[in-house]
């Protein structure tokens, strides 16, 4: 029996281990130049190794959360952040683009199932009433990353250089194991290893929406907000040393959101959704409409930080509830949606950014897509309520 002090610290943990996976995703995004002068490659081939990683993240996080179903989950947190630390202490040596790369695809390869499984480890670990509380803590990391891990291992690759990033980030990877491995106990693995469950799992249509609503939102969020700087420039006329000032409070709004948001989807999954979706789409369309006025930016970037926080806590654990009994193959979906949406928001954005008007059409087209993700999310809340009438 583990005790509730000992349980909660391995969900803080947990927490931090997502901090710095999804540290370790962007943090190349602040130092793209000097790394691709460091590896002799143009910076649009530097940038593989972010567009790379979450898609190789995407691709991978189902079938390997899968394959590892059999794996007791403290084994296999241990071999994730093996993986983690060697692959950026790798990166942190790397004299080569090739060298780089590898190290990168040997952290996605770990990324993707580690998201996958966090979350429902958290849920294990506490009594059922304290789930979404669990969740909440470990989707915090996100936001942490955004706060604290993406800036700080910018700034400390423009001062020391790129490699020291990657060595900073393989340290904190390294505090993570230690403080799991004393916190977390064994966790018996509840799946069977086999590809077959995947297709199982599949077979629920409420799962399948809830992966395509998380697609949409996740693309619609990353066109817009990967590009968000270029929009504050050229369209808000704000100065690229507010901009990062404005991206730190963002990321200070997505952490009382990740907590707020928590506390409505205990009471409301869809409800929170809904509420979270619909303010996405009023501050993207505004941002369109309005994006010119610096007051109205200011303010609607603030409510953007707000309002997305909460959608990964109440997509999350709609999916966690939607297939108990296979929880990480269910949350695996989640995460390679996630991670697509990352990818593929980004390369879209990066076709049209430089195109006449291009961060703002990049604010309508996200209004769009998120809007599309709130249709679905109420025509199945429609389909549910049928289903129970009849």
């Amino acid at each position: 029996m583990v005790s509730p002090a000992r349980a909660w610290t391995a969900v803080v943990a947990l927490a931090f281990g997502v901090f710095s996976f999804v540290t370790t995703e962007l943090v190349p995004v602040g130092l793209l130049p000097s790394i691709a002068g460091g590896v002799d490659v143009s910076v649009g081939t530097a940038g593989f190794l972010v567009t790379g990683f979450g898609l190789l993240a995407a691709v991978t996080a189902a079938p390997l959360t899968i394959l590892c179903g059999s794996i007791d989950r403290k084994v296999l947190m241990a071999g994730l952040l093996v993986l983690y630390i060697v692959g950026n202490v790798l990166a942190s040596v790397a004299g080569s683009y090739a060298v780089l790369l590898l190290a990168r695809l040997v952290v996605a390869l770990a990324h993707g199932v580690f998201w996958s499984i966090a979350a429902a480890i958290a849920v294990r670990l506490v009594p059922s009433q304290h789930a979404v509380r669990a969740t909440s803590i470990v989707l915090s990391g996100i936001s942490l990353a955004a706060v604290l891990g993406v800036p700080l291992g910018t700034m400390l690759g423009q001062h020391a250089g790129w490699h020291t990033a990657f060595l900073a980030v393989s340290a904190v990877g390294f505090l993570v194991l230690v403080a799991l491995m004393l916190t977390m106990p064994q966790l018996p693995a509840q799946g069977h290893g086999r590809l077959g469950t995947l297709f199982r799992v599949l077979r629920n249509g409420q799962l399948r929406t809830a992966v395509t609503v998380t697609g949409l939102v996740m693309v619609g969020h990353f066109l817009a907000f990967t590009y968000i700087t270029p929009f504050l420039e050229r369209v808000t006329g704000i100065a690229s040393g507010t901009v990062a000032v404005l991206l730190l409070i963002f990321g200070a709004a997505g952490i009382v959101g990740n907590f707020l948001g928590g506390a409505l989807v205990n009471r409301t999954v869809h409800g929170a959704l809904l509420g979270a979706l619909g303010v996405m789409i009023a501050v993207m369309a505004l941002l369109w409409a309005f994006g010119g006025f610096p007051g109205a930016a200011v303010t609607l970037v603030l409510l953007w930080g707000l309002a997305y926080a909460a959608v990964p806590v109440g997509l999350q654990t709609w999916i966690l509830q939607l297939a108990k009994e296979e929880s990480d193959a269910a949350s695996s979906l989640y995460v390679a949606a996630f991670n697509g949406a990352i990818a593929v928001g980004s390369l879209l954005g990066g076709l049209i950014v430089d195109t006449p008007g291009g961060p703002r059409t990049l604010t309508g087209i996200a209004t769009v897509l998120v809007a599309g993700a709130l249709g679905v999310l109420l025509l199945s809340g429609r389909n549910r309520e049928r289903a129970g009438a009849e």
